[in-house]
């Protein structure tokens, strides 16, 4: 009965992590670049049971079976389904309609994002909102006027000369971690480049399938419920079994 409690509480937290993933599925569904996150149960490892007996040779162990104890929530990769290009007509707006991600020069390192929506700083150099350097195969991009060009293969180019090409990698999914403001870090060490398709004056919109998070977020929202109703329920038989079955005659 004990163990009923624990498997139930579990799958509450369960539930109360899915939903955290959704609401952020949710609140970016208007984010340009932006990755639907996926979010798994797993079962805890099965634990093996035995039962003890006392036979004319002392304590046998006879197994009995395995027991799974409640679920856990796998989160942090993300769906690659490509979101549809928005177009904008703004030069400094990109949208990758391939696999792959812009590489950004941030304080903490390179990182990789989606989002396409890039503007030119004072000095001409291509940048995030946040202002972090928007990198080619020579490093940061720029200075350009504000009549520069790119080519569908990520070549940029300014009054009729190359200045440089997108660097555009290829991550999996499962080696993407994400960090905020649209951005991602990497598990494994990025080498190469991929090879891109881009879209200039477009970005591309969220992935985000706003009527299948709200089947979700309902779906989880009866498990965390029916989980609540059989605490309550065990929370009820642990009480009568204290102060009725076991009250002392």
């Amino acid at each position: 009965m004990i163990r009923g409690l624990y498997t139930s509480a579990l799958g509450m937290l369960a539930t109360q992590t899915q939903s955290e993933v959704i609401g952020d599925n949710i609140a970016n569904v208007r984010t340009p670049g932006y990755k639907e996150e996926l979010a798994s149960n797993r079962a805890f490892d099965s634990i093996l049971t035995d039962r003890i007996e006392s036979g004319n040779m002392g304590s046998e162990v006879t197994p009995i079976g395995s027991m799974v104890t409640g679920v856990s929530v796998d989160r942090g990769s993300v769906s690659n389904v490509q979101g549809a290009p928005e177009k904008t007509d703004l030069k400094t707006d990109l949208a990758l309609t391939s696999p792959g991600y812009f590489v950004v020069q941030t304080p903490q390192g390179e990182r990789y994002t989606r989002n396409g929506h890039f503007q030119l700083n004072a000095n001409g150099m291509l940048q995030t909102p946040d202002g972090y350097a928007v990198q080619g195969e020579k490093g940061s991009i720029g200075p350009l006027s504000s009549d520069f060009s790119v080519t569908a293969d990520g070549t940029v180019m300014d009054k009729g000369q190359v200045v440089d090409r997108l660097r555009v990698v290829d991550i999996p999914e499962t080696a993407l971690t994400r960090e905020g403001q649209s951005l991602y870090s990497s598990s494994q060490p990025v080498q190469g480049s991929a090879t891109p398709q881009v879209l200039q004056g477009s970005i591309e919109a969220s992935n985000v399938d706003l009527s299948g998070q709200m089947v979700q977020m309902m779906t989880v929202m009866k498990a965390y419920e029916a989980n609540q109703k059989v605490i309550q329920t065990q929370d009820g038989m642990l009480d009568k079994a204290v102060n009725e079955v076991g009250k002392i005659s």
